[in-house]
């Protein structure tokens, strides 16, 4: 009588899913949010699961848990007052960044205020060289200095973060040793502690993102352990990773950076899920929350992965799930610019106040209000029956735009909607240029409260002509909790010619770092064989960035820097169309993944019956500039082989399908809607 339970907290609603291990049931559920009281969302869902469900607390195994109040506090610049504490000299780091624009090409462009402003940046006097060795040990007089003017300032947490310290962090470890006898009350953090990569600015402003959001993250994290305690939920609280892992909630009190992407990481892997059971080999993902719309790709089920992904306007150096995001979510709010021109987003409504059809106290025109406008939501429950919206709170939301822009509601609400899939688009553009993949090779999965209502109108102005939405794509980010596998990624540092003489070392790197990932994986328990994957950050010699190159456990057993030298030279000439087998290599970084796979979730298949599936009722949706009649579906009367065309809405518990007119749709053996363009 076991249950797994998976949570996302969004900005709008809190996802549930859990899945009874016993009869292979999957329940699903949403509530608002409560950002007022973070954590009570939590407890309200598990309330709901106990009344509705027959979830019994005492038999969950597994609770798994993804949000984005890390994310959310770093956009919305809500974190704590931080000190840095860096090499003499080198203060105005944060303020030179890259020396890069966010837009070049605009006049109007300003760089982003860095998160610890000039005044709370203070120079300790110490030096170590790029090999590690000592200059000068820091001056104790300079750091107690430091100490009492960031006090001053109120700063809440100092971050330590030296030159070159991913060669040797014994100067980090030193002063931030000193700091916590003279200061026990302020929270500290080492750069070379949070993820030692060898770029100053990177490494530097990865841990300072990382001391930023600790405070909320810590208070976050409590108050949601108190509450499972208080429903007698006595399995461990497991976060999502931003590397679609999982890992200890005592690990995320330090490791913060780590699950700020959680979120997004966790709807991705849940689209792999469904992927994989579909037969789907490529797949673009668009998650349209409350605030943002997130777009990946899979291939064969596996997201890509990288580094130097950007929180707001800041790099994060450490590996997560390539998602990118613009600023068009259901909750964004639309808004006339100073030339008059419709803009939506990025700032959005969230769950308080909401859309203005939320009736909560919303008065400025969303997505969702746009929607409800044009007639696609209002024709069942939302959100699980959380929501009546009202659709005379709408249409005084978007007055102001309508009569700016001298049209009616309906018609500025479709342009509402037009501008929202376009800022979507110029994501998906990049996306696909950098994959040198074409739209008409992908299959769309839309999910979250918005993807599905959106997906089809995206895909048609995209070019893709196939859209998958899964049987309960509201939740999917939840479900993708659930299939998380337990995952702890490590890396070392290590700069060193490729070359066998190199071999000892790189050797030792590697045993250290796997036994790291290991030891953490330990930590999170959980039954199973684990896994070990090992790769190799390479560079030619002068270049100023690398290659990832995976390096197998039979090259470890056979060391031999030719073989990893051809596996970087094939990696560079598939990256850049070009290599140079003749010109000396470096070994940057090495890194180490440990994963424990986590038990499948059930996807149950049905036979197929054709048949033509009949509209429950018809309705009028607003579309391509004149009111068109639909037909009206529930979910629920979809059986595996039932076929329809658009134009139709199909509604369900956590979201709004739209099929437009020209796109035919039938539902597979898994549950899966599937739209083909006709």
């Amino acid at each position: 009588m076991a249950w797994r339970v998976g949570v996302d907290i969004g900005g709008t609603f809190a996802d549930f899913a859990a899945l009874d291990l016993e009869s292979g049931q999957l329940s699903t559920l949403k509530v608002l949010t409560t950002p007022t009281a973070p954590g009570e969302d939590v407890a309200a869902g598990l309330r709901r699961l106990v009344a509705d469900e027959g979830l019994r607390p005492e038999a969950v195994e597994r609770f798994v848990h993804g949000t984005t109040v890390g994310v959310n506090t770093i956009i919305q610049r809500r974190g704590t007052r931080l000190a840095l504490f860096t090499t003499a000299g080198f203060t105005d780091m944060l303020e030179l960044a890259r020396l890069r624009m966010p837009d070049p090409y605009s006049l109007f462009c300003e760089r982003p205020e860095p998160l610890v402003p000039r005044e709370h940046v203070f120079g300790i006097v110490e030096r170590m060289d790029a090999e590690g060795r000592t200059l000068q040990a820091p001056d104790v007089a300079t750091v107690t200095a430091a100490l009492a003017a960031a006090r001053a300032a109120g700063c809440e947490g100092i971050v330590v973060s030296f030159l070159h310290a991913w060669r040797n962090d014994a100067h980090e470890q030193a002063v931030a040793t000193l700091l916590a006898e003279l200061a026990p009350e302020i929270f500290v953090f080492r750069g070379s502690e949070v993820w030692p990569a060898i770029r100053e600015y990177e490494r530097t402003t990865t841990a300072v993102l990382n001391g930023y959001v600790h405070p909320r993250i810590d208070a976050y994290l409590e108050r949601v352990e108190g509450q499972l305690k208080a429903a007698g939920i006595a399995a461990p609280l497991l976060l999502t990773t931003s590397a679609g892992g999982t890992m200890t909630a005592q690990r995320g009190r330090r490791d913060c950076v780590g699950m700020l992407l959680s979120g997004t990481a966790s709807g991705v892997v849940g689209a792999g899920v469904v992927a994989k059971a579909a037969g789907v080999p490529a797949v673009l993902t668009l998650d349209v929350g409350g605030t943002s719309a997130d777009v990946a790709l899979l291939i064969d089920g596996v997201p890509a992965f990288g580094s130097g992904q950007t929180i707001g306007e800041f790099p994060l150096a450490i590996p997560t799930v390539a998602v990118i995001s613009s600023g068009q979510g259901g909750g964004s709010i639309a808004r006339l610019d100073a030339q008059g021109v419709l803009q939506v987003g990025p700032e959005s409504a969230g769950s308080t106040p909401g859309p203005a059809c939320f009736g909560r106290g919303g008065e400025r025109c969303t997505v969702t209000d746009a929607a409800l406008l044009c007639g696609i939501l209002g024709q069942g429950e939302l959100g699980f029956g959380a929501i009546a919206p009202d659709k005379r709170l709408s249409e005084a939301a978007i007055a102001p735009i309508a009569t700016a822009l001298g049209s009616d509601a309906a018609t500025a609400a479709e342009g509402v909607l037009k501008v929202a899939i376009s800022g979507m688009l110029v994501e998906i553009d990049k996306l696909l240029a950098r994959a040198g993949l074409h739209a008409s090779e992908l299959t769309l999965m839309p999910f979250g409260g918005a993807g599905p209502m959106l997906g089809a109108l995206l895909a048609e102005t995209a070019g893709i002509r196939r859209v998958l939405v899964p049987p309960v794509p509201g939740t999917l980010c939840a479900l993708g909790a659930l299939a998380a596998d337990l995952r702890r990624d490590t890396m070392r540092t290590v700069l060193l010619p490729l070359q066998d003489a190199s071999w000892t070392a790189i050797a030792s790197g590697f045993a250290a770092i796997a036994g790291e990932a290991e030891a953490a994986l330990a930590e999170m328990g959980g039954a199973g064989e684990s896994s070990l994957q090992m790769a190799a950050d390479l560079r030619y010699r002068g270049q100023s960035f690398e290659l990832e190159v995976p390096v197998t456990a039979a090259l470890l057993a056979a060391p031999s820097a030719d073989a990893l030298a051809a596996l970087f030279h094939a990696a560079h000439d598939e990256a850049f169309g070009h290599s140079d087998p003749g010109a000396p290599v470096e070994v940057v970084s090495l890194r180490a993944a440990a994963r424990r796979a986590a038990p499948p979730v059930p996807m149950p298949r049905r036979p197929l019956v054709d048949a033509v599936i009949a509209p429950e009722k018809k309705i009028e949706l607003r579309l391509e500039g004149a009111w068109r009649e639909a037909g009206l579906y529930r979910r629920t009367q979809l059986h595996p082989g039932g076929r329809l065309s658009g134009p139709a809405i199909v509604t369900q518990s956590d979201c709004t399908v739209l099929i437009p007119a020209g796109w035919s749709a039938s539902t597979d053996e898994l549950g899966n809607l599937v739209m083909e363009h006709i």
